[in-house]
């Protein structure tokens, strides 16, 4: 039926483009020099400084990493204007874990995909539904729970000192530094996962039975 393969098609162009996206940055990371400022007051056991209006206060972005990066263990370090020693230390990416939820998103995406051309009707239409439902959990855990505090920890191993030689910071304090948040592209990526699913059950609805010819004779 016409309606039925449009909403299977338009299922399957959402699911391709939640895959290009996989190409864009997802998360940034950012170090807040008010928290910076805070730590540092409150290691030398002074007291905290005044918190002024200025724009240093807010997030610096750090570093960023795509879905691509994710799932390969990748981390994009964004340089500060700093000298040429500081800059090609910070070059170097920290050893960030490979985050299976990614992979196991992206698999599931593509399962999803092949399995609206290999299985027929309403089975495809339900089998293409279970398998972006389970790669929107699998992101968002990826993104949500496990990648933030993977990331806190591999940039503290890749600067375990602190400048001019002070202590490395409690991971309590590398919590409040550094925030990793997600970026638009990631949530493009459930929004294109949400329209495969309504499409996919947009394309199991059946068309409404047709009216009953009138008896002979009416």
């Amino acid at each position: 039926m016409a309606g039925s393969s449009l909403f299977l098609n338009l299922a399957r162009a959402a699911k391709v483009v939640a895959l290009l996206l996989f190409l864009l940055p997802w998360v940034t990371v950012s170090c807040s020099s008010e928290a910076i400022d805070r730590t540092q007051s409150e290691a030398a056991g002074s007291a905290p400084r005044l918190n002024m209006p200025t724009s240093l206060n807010a997030g610096v972005p750090v570093a960023d990493a795509s879905g691509l990066n994710m799932a390969t263990g990748q981390l994009r370090m964004l340089l500060p204007n700093t000298g040429p020693r500081e800059q090609a230390k910070a070059s170097e990416p920290p050893a960030v874990p490979i985050e299976i939820g990614v992979i196991a998103g992206a698999a599931l995406i593509l399962l999803a995909l092949l399995a609206s051309f290999l299985l027929k009707g309403a089975t495809g239409a339900m089998a293409a539904i279970g398998g972006s439902v389970l790669a929107i959990g699998a992101l968002c855990y990826s993104v949500f729970v496990s990648y933030p505090p993977a990331v806190r920890a591999a940039l503290a191993a890749h600067n375990p000192s602190g400048p001019r030689g002070e202590s490395a910071p409690t991971p309590d304090q590398i919590a409040q530094i550094l925030s990793v948040k997600p970026e638009i592209a990631f949530y493009l990526v459930l929004v294109a996962l949400a329209l495969a699913v309504l499409f996919n059950a947009l394309a199991l609805r059946k068309p409404g039975a047709a009216a009953p010819a009138p008896p002979a004779g009416a």
